[in-house]
């Protein structure tokens, strides 16, 4: 019988020591381990295990890689994210972490309750890479998922990695973050990953939002022509779901653009003119599928022209910047001719400074535009873009709007009279003069499409692309020492920044919420 050599022994207890085992007792005929909870398959479930000498010997390589390693789960999303089928982890980033030594375990795409398909990638493209497909992740030291977790689904005593939306102490998700507390469970948060000078290291799926946002509004702008009886070239789109294939989309869009090319818009509308709001992720996505049409980008000075002579060949599309979609309001006239002397970078962040100075500037716009495009990010302490009123005042002045993409997504916000929607329903119907909420296209109205989770409708592209930018980190939690402080952790300092929780209390960089969540005891 194989006997493991005094060598075998110190090597094996400097490694384990660097695991979770808290104490390790050897001698030429046993190993025994005293563990919080097991890493490998031997142990777990188990406060100890004995191994026989004569197998570490046989195995002590890949035994000893396994020591040092967590167990990774991956989370299939939960029923109430509707139309959710991204994965945080891919097939290929499964590779990186098997390749680590590590155990990884992934729930199975169908969710057991309702047969609902869950994450795009087939259960089989995991276990060929060589993980583990199960229901139960109670064996896993690190959990990793994209949106919050149910409280019902939590774990104790695990290391949780999601998008959280709770480091603004939002009111939503503060149940969340009491629960993970009283578990003692780690959170680190997708979102807060950075490096040093806090530039974010991961997507969050903005231009994804874009890509999937505008071909679902010119979507509702083919079905809503058509509601009129008018013949155009975007009944040719699908819903961005239909296809679930980024690359399927762009050629899809590339021959309604020849059909516009070669047929132009219908003599029944003006124009069209289709209006951006902002210039950031999500803009640069809406953007980057729109140019596949034919093109013609204007300014807000030359909309009026656009609007009664404007070629019927091509889109005309028009970007705006803070400047221009608002103005310095009447109450604060004085401000005027010091803004007008601003650089842009100056006059946004004047307008940040000083919000309550401005009013919304979309009454010089909406009369011209066909479809509006929301791609800004907003809160209360500033103007809304398009309010109830100032959207009932235009609809009866007379306007061409037929769609609003908001894409933003924001209930009750920047748009005031906009709500949550659903990939599965996708539409609703505002009446500006009523100022009621309908469903069908072919009613008084503007139609809104303000589907909530947008980057779903390309689950497989999406997921790719925020696999890529994780695979870097991966290894650091593959490794990363769970059981003592979070600064010994050995963690990626990105991941460090970015943990709210460890172990149950918030950490220090995340103690002001401690105020706004209950005591956990």
């Amino acid at each position: 019988m194989a006997r493991l050599t005094t060598s075998d022994l110190e090597i094996l207890a400097t490694f384990a020591m660097y695991s979770s085992a808290r104490t390790v007792k050897a001698s030429s005929e046993y190993v025994v381990f005293y563990k919080r909870g097991g890493h490998d398959k031997i142990s777990y479930g188990h406060t100890f295990a004995m191994v026989p000498a004569f197998w570490l010997s046989i195995n002590l390589p890949s035994y000893l890689q396994r020591l040092m390693t967590n167990t990774i789960g991956i989370r299939r999303e939960d029923l109430d994210k509707i139309g959710e089928q991204r994965s945080a982890i891919t097939p290929s980033q499964a590779g990186t972490i098997l390749n680590a030594g590590s155990r990884l375990l992934v729930q199975p795409a169908l969710h057991p309750e309702s047969g609902e398909r869950k994450r795009v990638f087939d259960d089989e493209e995991f276990t060929r890479v060589g993980a583990e497909v199960c229901e139960d992740l109670s064996e896993a030291q690190i959990i990793l998922g994209l949106k919050e977790v149910a409280t019902s689904e939590l774990l104790p005593d695990k290391t949780y990695v999601f998008f959280s939306h709770s480091h603004k102490g939002q009111k939503k998700n503060r149940p969340l973050l009491r629960a993970m507390m009283e578990a003692d469970t780690t959170l680190i948060d997708y979102e807060l990953i950075a490096d040093s000078k806090g530039r974010r290291l991961l997507t969050a799926f903005g231009d994804f939002a874009g890509f999937a946002g505008i071909v679902d509004t010119l979507w509702t702008f083919g079905r809503r022509l058509a509601a009129e009886g008018a013949e155009n070239p975007f009944e040719d789109l699908p819903q961005a779901i239909e296809v679930a294939d980024l690359g399927k989309v762009r050629e899809i869009l590339a021959e309604v653009g020849d059909r516009i090319a070669r047929e132009g818009t219908p003599d029944a509308i003006p124009p069209v003119i289709i209006c951006i709001l902002g210039r950031g992720r999500t803009s640069e996505g809406v953007q980057e599928l729109l140019d596949l049409l034919p093109i013609d980008e204007t300014t807000i000075d030359e909309l009026q022209a656009q609007f009664e002579n404007g070629s019927r060949d091509r889109i005309h599309k028009l970007v705006l910047e803070v400047d221009e979609m608002y103005r310095i309001a009447d109450a604060h006239s004085d401000q005027r001719e010091v803004f007008s002397r601003m650089n842009p970078s100056e006059r946004f962040n004047f307008y940040i400074d000083q919000p309550l100075y401005f009013e919304s500037n979309m009454d010089a716009v909406l009369p011209y535009v066909s479809v509006l495009v929301n791609c800004i990010i907003w809160s209360g302490a500033y103007p809304r873009t398009v309010s109830s009123d100032l959207m009932a005042r235009v609809w009866r002045e007379g306007t061409p709007l037929k769609v609003i993409g908001d894409i933003t997504c924001d209930p009750n916000g920047s748009i005031e009279f906009s709500r949550e929607t659903w990939i599965d329903d996708p539409v609703f119907t505002y009446d500006p003069i009523t100022r009621g909420h309908h469903t069908g296209l072919d009613i008084e109205g503007v139609n809104v499409m303000a589907v909530t989770n947008l980057p779903c409708e390309f689950s497989r592209d999406a997921s790719i692309r925020f696999g890529r930018d994780l695979a870097p980190l991966l290894p650091s939690l593959v490794t990363a020492k769970l059981d003592g402080p979070l600064e010994e952790s050995r963690l990626d300092e990105a991941l460090v920044r970015a943990t709210i929780l460890w172990k149950g209390e918030l950490t220090p960089r995340f103690a002001y919420m401690g105020g706004e969540i209950s005591d956990r005891r």
